[in-house]
C-alpha cells in the first residue's frame, strides 16, 4: 500500500525532528520549541501534561499524545483514562508514542478505534526503517535517533563520529527530549541524578535560570542537535513532519 513512498523515501534523505515532553518544565520546552523555530523546523511534540508553551507555539508545531501506560501513571488508572486523558489534551492528535514505547494489541487497538492513525512507538539504535502497517492497520515510522539511547551506547558525545549515518538516504526520525536538550545531557546519570535528587515539583517548575546552572558545560545532547541540524541545513537534508511523512504515505497508495 505504501511502496510508492517507500521508494520516495529510498531515493532520498529526509529528517523528522520530534519531541517527546515527559512533563518537562515550561522552560525547557520553550528553549527546545525556539531552538527548532529559529531554524526552520517544524516538529511533532508528543504531549504528556498541560502546557502554555506548547499552546502559545501550536499553530507552528505538530502535536501527538505521549501516554504512559505503566503504573502508576498520572495520567490515569487504565488503557482508556489514560488514552482519554491525553485526548483531552490535544484533541486534534492523530498520531501517538507511548512513554518509554510501551504498548500491546490491546493499546493499538484502542488508539485505532479512537481515529488515531499513524504512531512512531519503535525505536532502533539508529537503523533506517521503512513505514510499515502496524498489525492494527495503524501506519508505524519507527525512530531513528533518540538522544537517551545514543547517550548510553555512544562512547562520547559527537555529531562528527555518526555523521555518516545521517548521511545515509531514507527517512530518519529523531526523538529530542526537551530536559536532555536544556540540560546538555552529556551521558545518562547526568540528568538521572538530578531528577532524583529534586521532588516533582521542582522538576516540572524549573525556570530558565535553574536550567542554566545547571546545564553541563562541555559536550553534550545541545551540541548535537545543534550539529545535526547545521548538517541537515548543509547537506540540504528534506526535513519534513511526521505528518507530511504520512501524508506521502497516503498520497502515494
Amino acid at each position: 500500500m505504501i511502496d510508492k513512498a517507500r521508494e520516495l523515501f529510498r531515493q532520498n534523505n529526509y529528517i523528522c525532528f520530534t519531541s517527546d515532553l515527559d512533563w518537562a518544565p515550561e522552560a525547557a520546552i520553550e528553549e527546545t520549541l525556539e531552538f527548532y523555530l529559529q531554524n526552520g523546523i517544524h516538529p511533532t511534540i508528543f504531549v504528556t501534561h498541560p502546557s502554555e508553551v506548547v499552546n502559545k507555539y501550536k499553530n507552528k508545531i505538530n502535536l501527538g499524545i505521549h501516554p504512559n501506560f505503566i503504573s502508576p501513571s498520572s495520567q490515569g488508572n487504565s488503557l482508556e483514562e489514560i488514552v482519554e486523558y491525553c485526548i483531552n489534551l490535544v484533541p486534534e492528535a492523530k498520531v501517538f508514542r507511548a512513554h518509554r514505547w510501551y504498548s500491546s494489541n490491546d493499546i493499538y487497538d484502542y488508539l485505532k478505534n479512537r481515529g488515531f492513525l499513524y504512531e512512531s512507538n519503535i525505536c532502533t539504535n539508529m537503523d533506517v526503517l521503512d513505514p510499515f502497517i502496524q498489525r492494527s492497520g495503524i501506519l508505524s515510522f519507527p525512530v531513528f535517533f533518540e538522544d537517551g539511547a545514543y547517550i548510553i551506547h555512544a562512547d562520547k558525545i559527537d555529531f562528527r563520529t555518526v555523521e555518516n549515518k545521517f548521511a545515509q538516504k531514507g527517512l530518519k526520525v529523531i526523538n529530542i527530549h526537551p530536559m536532555h536538550y536544556a540540560l546538555n545531557t552529556p551521558y545518562f546519570k547526568y540528568t538521572r541524578q538530578i531528577k532524583d535528587r529534586l521532588t516533582r515539583e521542582q522538576w516540572n517548575h524549573m525556570d530558565k535560570r535553574t536550567l542554566a546552572d545547571l546545564r553541563y558545560k562541555g559536550a553534550g545532547i545541545t551540541k548535537f542537535l545543534q550539529d545535526l541540524v547545521y548538517f541537515a541545513n548543509t547537506q540540504k537534508v528534506k526535513m519534513i513532519t511526521l505528518d507530511q511523512a504520512y501524508r506521502l504515505c497516503m498520497e502515494n497508495n
